[in-house]
């Protein structure tokens, strides 16, 4: 016979499912008992929507089998498996769910009203077990972000050769992509070592890269102070631009003392044997800016007829024996005080861009 004092009923099957799950482990048999599961019970099909982004967060979802993909802003953030909980911390927050979670073939799952949960969050057990499942969530989030962050830092390595950390961050904080292909009014600056060709060749190559680099480096510090971004260099030629992220003045002048200052400090650097003399383009007009290329290769850029014009510009300081050449385009728009010093130069022929009035300037009085 058995004792009466030590018997008790076998659990339910339902009631053994229950207990096998980590939010239910080592919680009373007779509370899992209180629990209603055919009417918690729910399935899902291929694509069903079992947590709506935006609506109350009034439920616990236990996923039994199947798996579920977790979205924001049609944004893929993960995947959830058999015996994971889906929204806890909006549940426990009492806010409105910031993702949906779309389920991935047929899904067997729990549902747990409020009522429900704050039952059984009477008890210890369950409500360790709760937390215990939401802090394993929020260190794996903590390593994931990390892992993020890192990414981002190498990207954000490669986004500073192109623009200063202050106006890298300044173009951050618009929310704008920084490769996202667009038309912008942009002002641009060509510039152009005096004698490259000539000089290089009494260089080896070695010699010739342990010169340039200085040069450059010195040159793109320039174009940052001056909030300019450096699209590329084509040999030892410079290309930048103004308008793609905002700036603190306005980027013509910005441009116009750029270049003033680009020629006083190559002064100071040497190249063969001798200082470095410039000539230098400016322009403004419409252009295209975003990554160009394919899957094989992709590049941030800068097209448009008015990026040749800058360029002609610049082979134009040969001609009219002046280091700094500008458009009517970008000489218009400097301010009065600083355009009335401009010497203007009519009806020049640049090559493959028919003729042009130009500007140029005496820089003892710019």
């Amino acid at each position: 016979m058995v004792d009466p004092i030590h018997w008790q009923a076998e659990p339910s099957l339902d009631t053994a499912l229950l207990s096998s799950l980590p939010l239910f482990a080592h919680v009373p048999l007779d509370l899992l008992a209180s629990i209603p599961f055919e009417d918690v019970l729910r399935y899902y099909h291929d694509g069903d929507v079992i947590l709506q982004q935006g609506d109350q967060a009034d439920c616990l979802v236990i996923l039994l089998h199947g798996q579920a993909r977790v979205l924001t802003d049609n944004i893929f953030l993960t995947a959830r498996k058999p015996y994971d909980i889906l929204g806890e911390l909006a549940f426990i927050n009492q806010t409105t769910r910031n993702a949906i979670v779309i389920a991935q073939g047929t899904v067997q799952a729990l549902v747990l009203r409020a009522a429900l949960v704050e039952h059984l969050m009477t008890n210890t057990t369950f409500t360790w077990n709760l937390l215990h499942i939401v802090s394993e969530k929020l260190h794996e989030a903590t390593q994931e972000r990390a892992f993020r962050f890192r990414i981002e830092a190498l990207l954000f390595s490669e986004f500073r050769a192109h623009l200063s950390p202050e106006v890298a961050q300044r173009l951050l904080a618009t929310g704008k992509q920084y490769g996202a292909p667009r038309f912008i009014d942009a002002v641009l600056l060509f510039a152009d070592i005096r004698s490259f060709t000539e000089r290089s060749a009494r260089l080896t190559p070695e010699q010739l890269v342990q010169e340039l680099n200085p040069y450059l480096d010195t040159i793109v510090s320039v174009i940052h102070r001056h909030e300019g971004m450096v699209d590329k260099f084509i040999g030892d030629a410079v290309l930048a631009l103004w308008g793609i992220a905002p700036c603190e003045t306005d980027p013509v002048q910005q441009a116009f003392e750029c270049a003033q200052e680009m020629l006083t400090t190559a002064e100071h650097l040497s190249l063969g044997g001798a200082s470095i003399r410039l000539g230098i383009g400016l322009n403004a007009g419409r252009v295209f800016v975003g990554n160009i290329g394919g899957e094989g290769k992709r590049q941030f850029t800068v097209l448009g007829y008015s990026v040749s014009l800058a360029a002609r510009c610049e082979e134009a300081t040969k001609e009219l024996h002046v280091p700094i050449v500008m458009s009517e385009e970008f000489a218009r728009r400097l301010p009065p005080a600083l355009f009335a010093l401009l010497q203007k130069h009519e009806s020049v022929a640049l090559k493959g861009a028919g003729w042009h009035t130009l500007y140029t300037c005496d820089l003892a009085t710019a």
